[in-house]
């Protein structure tokens, strides 16, 4: 053997030079091999072979080489990548699958599988230093307790909403109306409290203070106080407070001034009085009214709801009155009176219309009549509306386009009462032997009752026909949008009652001659009722009368399900429930007479 380092010869079989110490490579059989040290490198049984490269050297009593760590992570790694892709394309294509079929995960779970419920924290687990220990007070709120920590280790709190309690229904909320005071009623638990103390003055329906959301209700008072102003009240009724109380006059009208027929001041206090002085929009976010607040005459005024603001946006000689909006809330129309009479009509000046979109006020007409009688809206800028003299009663019934200030005469001569279901566009008038004989207005008709409306007799495409519909004499005719139903009025009451566009009449039982039906909501009973007569009765498909009360004389308030009835008899407010409506259910008894109710 030759040393590869100094070139001596060394005997058979040596490991190490004799005379450099340099160590020799032996082939040994496997059997002999022996364990070889580290390489300068710390790469263990790793030796440089010719081409460069590290390769890998075993032996039997030498463990194998592993293969480096950081290569098994990232094989690990790979693999874990490529199975986390796996499942978020199969979760994420379930709830795609679950979309499309209009479903939740909730649906696909086990029947009886319940969702955890998430328990509230109670408080906030904060380190408070050891000295002093203060105990920490707990404030107890509804459906929750707040516990106060320190401001550097306060921390958010997780807001879990309380569960709304579960009811079939709503709380029945009823307005009873005397002549001092009104009272909020919850009905369902016969409680009350008088949000209040101010008399109702002005004949008007108490329906129409009541705002279409039903969470606001507005009256006048004051005319008959010779202390104070005639005031507008705006009443929240859910918070049970007044959100505006505003004087109608200004100081040119004083409480308490005496006036006759024809004086400014005087007719100006009539208009703020008359039917349709106030009128809130389809939205509930305006209430328009007639005010004299600036001079003595009295004009449109406009209430906003978002921020209590008051505008004045009519100016014209005479006196504002009859407000009606039309249902989109673009336009008000009104009329503007010189003088409103002492019983035989008034003076006229002009019908006119507020356009919001323009913020203007539009002359449509100028009047030579007694009166108007408003009909109705049949679309966002059409109206109907009727004249009144003192010797043909009503004539000139047209249909007035506000936008275009234009009118279509429909019945130029007399005639008695007229009602419209502007859903259906269809009407009816009545003609009496009087209007026939001392009609000085267009052409005199037979009396009777007549139809009118799209599509009744042979009219010219787009306009409104008339037809003769029954022969009979009649004084009033009325509509009542809850079961579209037409009543006819004749020298004894109510007369008939017709359904469906006049289609069907209405048979009327005797025990209810000369009451006003009521439907329910749901149309599967009656309450018959009148403001002029006495007694309530319930009729099931119109038959098997029930009387509840002999003494009640007003209109009666149905619960939002149909089921149950609200009346009153001097103080004391009652239900009566299906099927049977047996009577005398007291809900309330009030200091006070009711007037009305309002729900």
């Amino acid at each position: 053997m030759i040393c590869p380092k100094c070139g001596q010869n060394l005997a058979e079989g040596s490991r190490f030079c004799e005379h450099c110490g340099t160590p020799v490579s032996v082939d040994l059989p496997k059997s002999e091999a022996v364990h070889q040290p580290s390489d300068p490198q710390g790469y263990p049984g790793v030796v440089i072979g010719g081409s460069g490269m590290p390769r890998e050297e075993t032996s039997m009593n030498q463990p194998q080489a592993k293969k480096p760590a950081k290569s098994r992570i990232w094989i690990i790694g790979v693999v874990l990548l490529v199975l986390g892709c796996c499942c978020l394309a199969v979760i994420g294509g379930g709830l795609v699958y679950l979309r499309n079929q209009d479903l939740g995960w909730r649906d696909v779970l086990p029947s009886g599988w319940e969702e955890p419920q998430v328990v509230p924290e109670v408080s906030i687990n904060t380190p408070v230093p050891e000295e002093p220990e203060q105990p920490i007070p707990q404030v107890e709120t509804e459906g929750s307790i707040n516990t106060p920590v320190p401001e550097e280790a306060a921390q958010p709190t997780p807001q879990v909403e309380a569960a709304e309690p579960q009811n079939d229904l709503p709380a029945e909320t009823i307005l009873a109306v005397s002549s001092s005071g009104i009272w909020v009623v919850d009905a369902q638990i016969g409680e009350e409290a008088q949000i209040s103390q101010d008399a109702l003055d002005a004949p008007w329906d108490l329906n129409d203070g009541l705002s279409h959301d039903k969470k606001f209700f507005a009256y006048i008072t004051g005319f008959d106080d010779t202390s104070v102003n005639p005031m507008l009240v705006v009443l929240d009724i859910e918070n049970q407070t007044a959100i505006q109380q505003l004087e109608l006059t200004g100081p040119i009208i004083q409480p308490g001034m005496q006036g006759t027929h024809g004086d400014p001041a005087f007719e100006a206090y009539r208009a703020m009085q008359s039917i349709g002085s106030f009128a809130w929009s389809a939205d509930d976010t305006r209430l328009a009214f007639v005010a004299a607040r600036d001079g003595d005459s009295a004009d449109v005024y406009l209430f906003n709801r978002s921020d209590n603001s008051v505008t004045r946006i009519s100016d014209e000689a005479g006196h504002a009155a009859a407000l009606n909006w039309s249902p989109d809330g673009q336009l008000l129309q009104y009329l503007s009176v010189y003088t409103f009479g002492t019983g035989a009509g008034a003076t006229m000046e002009s019908l006119w219309v507020y356009d919001f979109q323009v913020r203007d006020a539009q002359l449509l007409e100028n009047l030579d009549s007694n009166g108007e009688d408003f009909l109705a809206w049949t679309d966002n800028s059409h109206f109907l509306i009727a004249s009144w003299g003192r010797m043909c009663e009503s004539h000139n019934l047209r249909l007035v386009n506000a936008t275009r200030l234009l009118s279509q005469v429909i019945v130029d001569g007399c005639f008695t009462a007229a009602a419209y279901d502007p859903e259906q566009k269809f009407g009816m008038f009545s003609v009496t032997e009087f209007n026939y004989e001392n009609c000085p207005c267009g052409e005199p008709m037979d009396a009777g009752v007549r139809i009118f409306g799209e599509g009744v007799g042979y009219p010219i495409v787009g306009e409104i026909g008339v037809k003769k519909f029954e022969q009979m004499i009649a004084y009033g005719i009325g509509f009542i949008p809850q079961g579209k139903l037409f009543t006819v009025y004749a020298d004894e009451g109510l007369q008939a009652i017709y359904s469906d566009n006049g289609k069907y009449s209405v048979d009327i039982l005797p025990e209810v001659k000369g009451l006003t039906p009521n439907p329910s909501p749901t149309g599967e009973y009656w309450a018959w009722a009148s403001r002029i007569g006495t007694g309530l009765w319930i009729t099931e498909d119109n038959s098997n009368p029930v009387e509840v009360s002999p003494l009640f004389n007003g209109i009666p308030l149905w619960s939002q399900d149909g089921q149950t009835i609200y009346y009153f008899e001097n103080n004391r407010l009652f239900s009566a429930s299906a099927p049977q409506f047996s009577p005398g259910t007291l809900v309330v008894e009030l200091s006070e007479d009711i007037l009305g109710l309002v729900k």
